[in-house]
């Protein structure tokens, strides 16, 4: 398999053209295919299309930022994902046999680029020892084709709605793609891109200088269920908790973050955004709150969500007199914030930047709870299919350049209701610190079949845990975490910590029970200091041993590997009904050699072991007593 010299494709009016990399010219449409080849076999490529003409273009009736055909031998295999959709299903591997005159169609719901049906990331894979591996960058409305002729197999990937004419000097652009050719078995290929994804096309190309929030997060623990009665201040929404949060989360002398959610605005979540008021409980904004966190050395994010507005808020009141700036719903509900409009632009990004300035903000949190698709068609011109979610995907893009440019050491956190918003656009912006809303809930199974899904395509992402038990942190945990422990214990009242836990807490198949109600400040700090030294172990390579479940009785495991050293970790989760033995095989082992073992079990307590490199390959049996419970097996070879 190798990159082909027809990279990508147009339809104008009904005639098909292949592209090469370079300027291509097709009358007055100039085409301009960037492609960057930072390292051996890794290309990324954007077309960019400019109508030279002072008159309208001709009819763009298709647009593929990627068109090309690769030659595979013998039995081929497409494998990907499912997009986020809030369930224990979220992210679940799928697979497909390419097949003669095979074809497998893939695209997401709503316009964001993993939500639900399909996620944007892809591997191939024949008989033979090579392989690719593919991301889609559009934070929109995407399709992929791939189809089996013969030996070939033919790739296209673009925009769903793509029919437009383009006015006089007009320019767009075509969806990245980030395209890698390697060697070895699907695992090892996949392995070889990740590795090469966070080092090129990352904001924390460092491992090793990256920052990975442990952060202190209270909002879905205390807020949900708990709506304030009129003209009361909910404690969550004061001043006073955020403090006490700060206070409890200093103890630990672990924690690096301090995490504000939805609830600093006039209206919170439930009615308010759009605003940029701050909620009763903050009458002196967020400053005191910020410098308090930072003078316990903590770092600060702090949620936002520009691209949604609720009624009689600060955006729907400055710009709702016109619908295609505040583009509302059909069902009157919510409504979508255009981020394609230069006004509306220019008011989100200097309200952003004030909040940001004025408060001490480190982290950007951007969240996204609306599929912006119906909303964008709604104001669509005649010929003109496509055009505005364009801008408006591009608009926001533009927003987060321009913030990290006013503010270069701000770190961008990728949230849309979770993981809907996840492509090589956004993870080569940000890390998403929230990989889906099944974090909202108390749900390690969720979280353990995260990780095993996203780890096979992506550099970095974390996600959230309600109790500091090795098994719930374990499950959750990867280069950092979102803590929602009960840090306000004994200042809210407990009916309200029960109303919002039993908010969250459906279906009761997803959720293991919460052992602690109250913070220990040992317990906390010895819990992460095995998250400390477990980080670096994600710089390496990630294997999964099983795979992602839906039942009480699996077993979930996965391995990681330093690179460049014969050393890693074997992580082991029993669910409450699986059976208490799992026999651990690894592929990447010297039979000659023997190897050190280190076992950490549910209670932290380390046994150690010797075996040979031939055991560990062919099959080493472990126990876990308990159930739910985990096991760490940290292994190295004894030069």
């Amino acid at each position: 398999m190798k990159l082909n010299k027809n990279l990508a494709s147009i339809n104008i009016d009904g005639k098909y053209y292949q592209l090469k990399k370079g300027e291509n010219k097709i009358g007055d449409l100039k085409f301009t295919i960037d492609v960057e080849n930072k390292a051996e076999n890794l290309f990324c490529l954007v077309v960019y299309l400019e109508n030279q003409s002072d008159e309208k273009s001709p009819r763009i009736k298709e647009f593929f930022g990627l068109d090309t055909t690769i030659n595979v031998k013998g039995t081929t295999v497409l494998n990907t994902l499912r997009g986020d959709d809030c369930s224990i299903h979220s992210f679940y591997p799928e697979s497909f046999v390419l097949e003669k005159d095979t074809h497998v169609e893939r695209a997401p719901i709503g316009a964001r680029s993993s939500n639900t049906t399909a996620f944007p990331y892809f591997d191939i894979k024949d008989e033979s020892e090579f392989g690719l591996v593919c991301g889609i960058g559009w934070s929109g409305q995407w399709k992929l084709d791939v189809y089996r002729s013969g030996d070939d197999v033919r790739i296209t990937a673009g925009f769903c709605d793509c029919d437009f004419i383009l006015n006089p000097r007009e320019k767009v652009r075509s969806v990245r793609i980030l395209l890698y050719f390697g060697k070895g078995s699907s695992d090892e290929i996949r392995q070889q891109f990740v590795r090469l994804h966070r080092e090129y096309y990352s904001p924390n190309p460092d491992f090793d200088k990256g920052f990975f929030p442990i952060a202190a997060h209270c909002f879905d623990r205390y807020y949900w269920g708990n709506a304030p009665k009129e003209d009361e201040i909910f404690y969550l929404e004061s001043e006073d908790a955020q403090f006490k949060i700060i206070d409890l989360t200093s103890k630990t002398k672990r924690f690096n973050s301090f995490w504000i959610d939805a609830c600093w605005f006039e209206g919170a979540f439930r009615t308010g955004v759009g605003n940029y008021k701050f909620a009763k409980g903050f009458s002196n904004g967020l400053k005191k709150v910020g410098d308090y966190a930072h003078q316990n050395g903590l770092k600060f994010i702090l949620w936002f969500e520009p691209v949604r507005c609720d009624k009689n808020t600060d955006v729907a009141n400055k710009f709702g007199y016109d619908k295609t700036k505040i583009i509302p719903h059909e069902t009157g509900k919510r409504m979508l914030v255009n981020l394609g409009d230069e006004e509306v632009w220019q008011y989100q990004f200097e309200s952003i930047s004030r909040i940001i300035e004025e408060n001490g903000v480190d982290i950007y949190r951007q969240d996204f709870n609306i599929d912006p698709y119906d909303y964008l068609k709604s104001i669509e011109e005649d010929d003109r299919k496509g055009i505005a979610q364009i801008r408006f995907v591009e608009g926001m893009y533009r927003l987060w350049d321009a913030l990290k440019e006013r503010f270069p050491n701000i770190i961008i956190d990728n949230c849309s209701s979770g993981g809907r918003l996840l492509d090589v656009e956004t993870l080569s912006r940000s890390i998403p610190l929230w990989r889906s809303d099944m974090g909202c809930r108390p749900s390690p199974a969720s979280m353990q079949n995260e990780i095993l899904g996203l780890s096979r395509y992506i550099p970095y992402h974390q996600g959230g845990a309600f109790d500091y038990t090795p098994y719930f942190v374990r499950s959750s945990m990867t280069t950092g975490i979102a803590c929602e422990f009960p840090f306000l214990e004994g200042n809210i009242d407990p009916s309200k910590e029960e109303t919002s836990l039993k908010s969250i807490s459906e279906p009761r198949f997803l959720i293991s029970e919460l052992k602690n109600k109250t913070i220990d400040t040992s317990r906390v700090q010895k819990q992460f200091d095995e998250l400390l030294r477990l980080k670096d172990y994600w710089k390496g390579d990630f294997t999964p041993l099983t795979p992602p479940s839906d039942k009480f009785d699996a077993i979930i495991a996965y391995s990681l590997k330093m690179p460049n050293e014969d050393k890693g970790v074997v992580l082991v989760f029993r669910r409450e009904e699986a059976p208490k033995d799992y026999t651990i095989k690894l592929k990447n082992i010297c039979e000659d050699k023997n190897y050190s073992l280190i076992l950490s079990d549910e209670n932290l307590a380390e046994s150690t072991k010797i075996v040979s490199g031939k055991e560990l390959k062919e099959g080493f049996k472990v126990i876990i007593d308990q159930a739910p419970a985990s096991l760490l097996v940290y292994y190295s070879a004894i030069e």
